[in-house]
């Protein structure tokens, strides 16, 4: 009878042994999940950096990243020397489109998981919520966008994975990753806009050839116009006619009428062209390329 016992007992064993190899267990991803973070529903991508998410309860805010900051898709909004020592706002540009291509492909339509830093205010200077954004498998999406050069680390604010995110930006820096491939000596525009004449002096509807915009070839060697464009924000455009910029010359389209030269070409506009109170002022080559940039 004790014998029996024993063989039960072993039997039960053996029993609990083999469930417990057979059992999946929890996924790496469940194992992973922050537990203190609030899930969201992401609606809509404003940028590489920023969505609106709707939580639980149905409200709707405004999250922007904590800790990482994506270049602008606007031209006239990105800054020489924000990201380290570049200074091609254009490449930029092409890489804050990326970025929002990145995050939207990656986060609209999903659940995320919002998680609050004690170091960081819970909003920040235009009220919108400051977080990291968290996958469903666990994965920091905000760290990602930095590995994968998306992002810059944002150290003008103060927040605990500082350091962990500043060595994920070193590391996609020396690979030249992302908007850090900017770095790597791609050439800039030779033609650039220097300045615009945007306030003629009177009225500038009896000025128009008072408005202009000032272009200068800072490369070293000529440059032909022909089919290049230069366009307002509200898209009105110029098309230039064949006209060679040497190295070191200036060139200015004045918005009225008169007869082209060397150094002065005309819209033909019959109003003023830019606004006083704020424009933009871009600048494409002949194969529809932005070349340059400038607001106001």
């Amino acid at each position: 009878m004790a014998r029996l016992r024993k063989l039960l007992v072993l039997a039960l064993i053996l029993t609990v042994f083999a469930a417990a190899c057979l059992s999946p267990g929890p996924s790496p991803s469940s194992q992973s999940r922050p537990d203190h973070g609030v899930e969201v529903l992401v609606t809509r991508v404003v940028d590489g950096d920023t969505a609106y998410v709707r939580f639980p309860h149905g409200s709707v805010d405004k999250v922007r990243f904590l800790g990482v900051d994506t270049p602008e898709t606007d031209p006239a909004r990105n800054r020489p020397y924000e990201y380290g020592s570049i200074t091609d706002l254009i490449c930029l540009t092409k890489w804050g489109e990326k970025a929002k291509e990145f995050t939207k492909a990656s986060l609209q339509g999903r659940r995320v998981f919002l998680i609050f830093d004690r170091l960081s205010p819970r909003r920040g200077y235009f009220g919108r919520l400051l977080a990291y954004i968290y996958l469903q498998n666990g994965t920091d999406f905000t760290a990602e966008l930095v590995e994968r050069g998306y992002a810059r680390v944002y150290t003008e604010g103060e927040f605990t994975k500082k350091g962990l995110y500043l060595r994920y930006q070193r590391e996609a820096e020396s690979r030249k990753l992302g908007v850090w491939s900017c770095e790597a000596g791609e050439r800039s525009p030779s033609v650039v806009i220097v300045s615009v004449v945007y306030d003629a002096p009177g009225d500038d509807a009896d000025n128009l050839n008072g408005e202009y915009v000032l272009l200068k070839n800072v490369g070293e060697s000529a440059v032909n116009l022909a089919g290049w464009e230069l366009r307002d924000a509200d898209g009105n455009s110029y098309r230039f006619p064949e006209v060679y910029l040497s190295p070191g010359a200036e060139l200015r389209v004045h918005s009225g009428r008169g007869i082209n030269g060397p150094s002065d070409l005309y819209w033909n506009s019959t109003v003023p062209v830019w606004d006083n109170d704020g424009d933009t002022a871009y600048l494409y080559n002949s194969e529809g390329h932005l070349v340059d940039v400038y607001r106001w």
